[in-house]
């Protein structure tokens, strides 16, 4: 992640801690002083096994290498909605070093009831907009760019700097054009889809059709319908942010074809196998 003579400027600016913690405030006097990014910072700090106490609570679960790993890892989340804003603010907390965010829309009434970043003072702002003004409040250290574009409007650098990229559309049209062109970057997707009390969770790994057998008679979403309650997006985008870091650590290495369907109303779980 760094260059040598980036961890020489750091070595220096460290050689004065003596604690094995590091604050915010020390994190961001030291990438001033370095000129340095504030995620190299955090990630040099680790290397010297010194946690960043933004961290302090992710080592327990994840390690200092699994930490590491994060913020050196690259997200790519498609929709900044119901799923999408929580999985970034997600992310972000956990330590994700980079996080692209794609999404055409702006903010409506009809978005206040389940999507993070609406509120009644932001309406008509763009998504990826507003992701950014949040993303920067909650975790500085993190690396995020916005783009207000269609799907089919995202260039191929994009894709090809992704090291997971992350479903959080609302068009069966849509998910399963980004699942093929996830296989064809070799590019594993973490699905998630919601309606009403009902959601569903899956990793699709690269060449595999696992979108396709769920969808294969459906076109449309259900939760045109039924609609999306606040709790089901955050219950949905909790599990997928799960999944991915357990693929981004490396904690994951089952590559089982599986989707975790969930019903909030009948508290009911189930994982199907494909």
């Amino acid at each position: 992640m760094l260059t040598e003579s980036q961890k020489k400027i750091l070595e220096q600016a460290f050689a004065a801690i003596i604690s094995r913690e590091l604050s915010i405030e020390q994190t961001k006097a030291i990438a001033e002083k370095t000129k340095l990014p504030l995620r190299f910072v955090e990630w040099f700090a680790l290397a010297k096994d010194i946690v960043p106490l933004r961290y302090q609570k992710n080592i327990g679960n994840i390690g200092i290498e699994g930490q590491k790993k994060l913020l050196s890892s690259r997200c790519l989340i498609m929709g900044l909605g119901g799923l999408g804003g929580f999985v970034c603010e997600y992310l972000a907390r956990a330590g994700v070093g980079k996080i692209t965010g794609i999404d055409p829309d702006v903010f409506e009434e009809t978005n206040l009831n389940r999507q993070l970043l609406a509120d009644e003072n932001n309406l008509g702002e763009k998504k990826a907009t507003e992701v950014r003004r949040r993303l920067k409040k909650v975790n500085s250290a993190v690396e995020f760019a916005g783009f207000s574009l269609l799907f089919s409007e995202v260039p191929q650098p994009i894709w090809n700097d992704a090291d997971l990229v992350f479903d959080c559309l609302d068009s069966i049209k849509e998910r399963l054009a980004l699942a093929k062109k996830c296989s064809a970057v070799n590019v594993p997707l973490v699905h998630g889809a919601i309606a009403g009390f009902c959601g569903e969770v899956g990793v699709v790994w690269p060449g595999t059709q696992m979108l396709e057998e769920i969808y294969k008679t459906e076109t449309k979403g259900i939760e045109e319908i039924l609609g999306t309650p606040s709790f089901t997006a955050a219950t949905a985008a909790g599990i997928m942010s799960a999944e991915g870091v357990k693929i981004l650590v490396a904690k994951r290495i089952n590559k089982e074809q599986k989707m975790l369907f969930f019903d909030l109303m009948q508290d009911q779980w189930q994982i199907v196998t494909f």
